[in-house]
């Protein structure tokens, strides 16, 4: 959500500041403070708040839900804090792992939404959840005593254990990297498949079923870290944790995402491990909370400020580095499985006053309940592949097709212009289109700061097109989406230079349209002050247009105006047309073509979706490549051409606008 307010202005606003809500448990550190939420009103109070925030997406406006999340976010960690630290030994128990279910509860929820989490994508399922959240925190209100009273009883027993706590500032530093490392790669079970993602006609794992392999990982490594017999606090258990965070961060395809499923067994097994560390490490969970809270938010800031290095203070300093921050939530981890505490959870949870037998058998309860989940997350994976597959079979046109037509598109990230999923509306206003190819351009929305959608697959899969994603999410660009009606026979991704700004990224692409092969160039260039990135990126991207065959089509985001130097260097360079060299209202989204027969271009209005509009031009491919005539007349009157080759008119009615910013659907004819 915060990433919403800087995302509109591509610059810091200062609601960056509402991070501070994860600092609340700071409050816990004052005695007086920590006395007083431990009282069964105050508690019940702030578990209130928690659940409140969920119906946040209610709101009004975008600013309105920030402060009730900020509410919500603070509330929750001070009530995490006071249930971990307080009671007997198996209520904290049940609590952490009631914790540790909830995060695959999650990941479950979002394999039946398309990678979606429910709660903030759609307004049935938030009033759902918001109804069952509220009906389990008044049965925890009615049910939990005063907190302050069993924390009493355990005092003298807790003295006893203190030589043998962790450090609470490396246990609370493990707990929050580690819950960084965990939403960062693991928050959705396609994202191992976006960072180990290549071209076709060998991409890698496709997140679906992929996705199934990652889930099974990840279930393993919690079930291994309940065996006696498993060494996870050793060395050898790091080392092969840290060579399967390299593996991910560089190997290929196949090599990555194999990796990727071994760091997700690491990463799981070590939840019980570092929760029953911090828990306890002593008395002080105020101190240890705020540690964790702030190694967290300090690693999200990073991950963001890897990629969005051009539009923040120390930018240059944080610029694809990725390794480093890796690296660094790696030898936390590290550090704490050297110096913590050699026992399970359990163990260093177990009193006197609690037998063994009951921690046994929740532990059976719970693994039973996680295999349930992983259960019904595998069959959502395996209804919606076969789904996306029917849709596939039945997008493919019956008859050959001599015409196509193309879309480019600047999306945000799935937020339409006022901070709300954008995703259902898209994809009617994209399937209204007709397009036979359509570009994304800033898609790439697989990062813990935007939500860690998979916006590709979830388009993908409800059009029923074929899909390229593009390039690798560990490649530090925003990212393009390609969706297209006909098989991606092959496909290149290209990191164009960029010495100053922002990454940029390109695609290349061959697609068997009625087995009629036509080239595709898609690209998002760096910002308009990089001069030099600009320069450098339009001639790599006009060597890929001169290399591809001699029926192409060039869709990009050139940061450019109309006859600049980078727009001369495409068309003269690249040896191609623009789709209507007399508009000169554009400003970065560009269509151009060479080899093909241009039937119609049409500019539409982004409906409050995105901030850019949509351009779409409609083809004819000649049946000899070498010798035919291209339309050269622009009409705008429809009664003049066939209808066959009409935009949707739904489009004329509601959407398009001639003005400074909008163009009427033109038709190109001969003449």
């Amino acid at each position: 959500m915060i990433y919403y307010f800087p995302l509109q202005t591509l610059e810091l606003t200062g609601l960056e500041g509402a991070g501070i809500a994860f600092l609340s448990p700071t409050l816990l550190a004052v005695t007086p403070f920590w006395k007083l939420v431990n009282k069964k009103w105050v508690l019940a109070l702030l578990r209130v708040m928690t659940v409140g925030s969920i119906a946040s997406l209610q709101a009004p406006s975008a600013t309105l839900r920030l402060v009730v999340l900020v509410l919500g976010v603070s509330s929750s960690l001070i009530v995490q804090a006071v249930t971990w630290w307080t009671g007997s030994g198996l209520q904290r128990y049940l609590r952490i792992w009631g914790f540790i279910l909830g995060q695959f509860l999650l990941v479950v929820l979002r394999i039946w939404y398309t990678s979606l989490n429910p709660i903030w994508s759609y307004p049935l399922a938030n009033r759902v959840i918001l109804t069952l959240s509220t009906i389990a925190t008044l049965d925890r209100i009615s049910t939990d005593g005063d907190c302050s009273k069993s924390e009493e009883k355990k005092t003298s027993e807790a003295a006893k254990g203190m030589a043998r706590r962790p450090h609470w500032l490396l246990a609370g530093a493990a707990f929050g990297s580690l819950v960084f490392l965990t939403h960062w790669i693991f928050g959705e079970v396609s994202l191992v498949s976006r960072w180990a993602v290549s071209g076709h006609p060998h991409p890698g794992p496709d997140p679906n079923p992929f996705g199934g392999a990652v889930l099974l990982g990840l279930v393993s490594g919690l079930m291994l870290s309940t065996c006696s017999w498993f060494p996870g606090s050793s060395g050898i258990w790091w080392v092969t944790g840290a060579a399967s965070a390299a593996g991910l961060l560089y190997l290929p395809t196949w090599a990555a995402a194999v990796s990727g499923c071994v760091l997700g067994l690491f990463t799981a097994s070590m939840w019980p491990q570092v929760l029953g560390h911090l828990v306890s490490s002593g008395s002080r969970p105020g101190k240890t909370m705020t540690i964790a809270m702030i190694f967290y938010v300090l690693d999200i800031f990073f991950c963001a400020w890897c990629t969005a290095f051009k539009f923040v203070p120390g930018g240059v300093y944080a610029r694809e580095r990725s390794d480093v921050l890796l690296g660094a939530v790696m030898i936390i981890i590290g550090l704490n499985m050297l110096f913590g505490p050699k026992k399970s959870l359990d163990c260093l949870l177990q009193t006197k006053n609690t037998p063994k037998v009951l921690f046994r058998k929740s532990e059976k309860y719970m693994k039973l309940f996680l295999w349930l989940l992983v259960g019904v997350g595998l069959l959502g994976l395996g209804l919606r592949h076969k789904t996306y597959e029917r849709k596939l079979d039945k997008r493919l046109p019956q008859a050959p097709a001599a015409e196509v037509s193309a879309a480019i598109w600047p999306f945000r990230f799935g937020y339409d212009n006022e901070g709300w999923s954008n995703l259902e509306r898209s994809a009617r206003l994209l399937n209204e289109t007709g397009a036979d190819f359509i570009t994304i351009l800033e898609s790439d929305a697989s990062k813990p700061y935007i939500g860690n959608n998979d916006l590709t697959m979830w388009l993908g899969e409800k059009l029923g097109f074929y899909t390229d994603f593009g390039p690798s999410t560990r490649d530090h660009t925003w990212g393009i989406m390609v969706l297209s009606r006909y098989p991606i026979v092959k496909s290149e991704h290209h990191l164009l230079p960029s010495p100053e700004g922002e990454i940029a990224p390109a695609i290349t692409l061959t697609v068997n349209i009625s087995d009629k092969l036509v080239d595709f160039v898609v690209t998002h260039f760096g910002n308009h002050e990089d001069d030099l990135d600009r320069k450098l990126q339009a001639i790599a991207i006009s060597k890929l247009l001169k290399s591809s065959s001699n029926q192409v089509v060039f869709l990009g985001y050139i940061t450019s105006a109309p006859g600049s130097r980078d727009y001369r260097q495409l068309i003269e360079h690249g040896n191609v047309k623009d789709i209507d060299s007399t508009d000169q209202d554009r400003w970065c989204e560009y269509i151009m073509y060479r080899g093909l027969i241009r039937l119609g271009y049409a500019r539409i209005s982004h409906a409050e979706l995105s901030d850019s509009e949509i351009q779409m031009a409609k083809f004819r491919i000649p049946d000899d490549p070498i010798n035919y005539r291209d339309n050269q007349k622009v009409v705008t009157d429809d009664r003049e051409v066939p209808k066959k080759i009409h935009f949707n008119p739904r489009h004329n009615r509601q959407i398009i606008r001639e003005d400074a910013h909008f163009r009427i659907p033109e038709v190109i004819t001969q003449g």
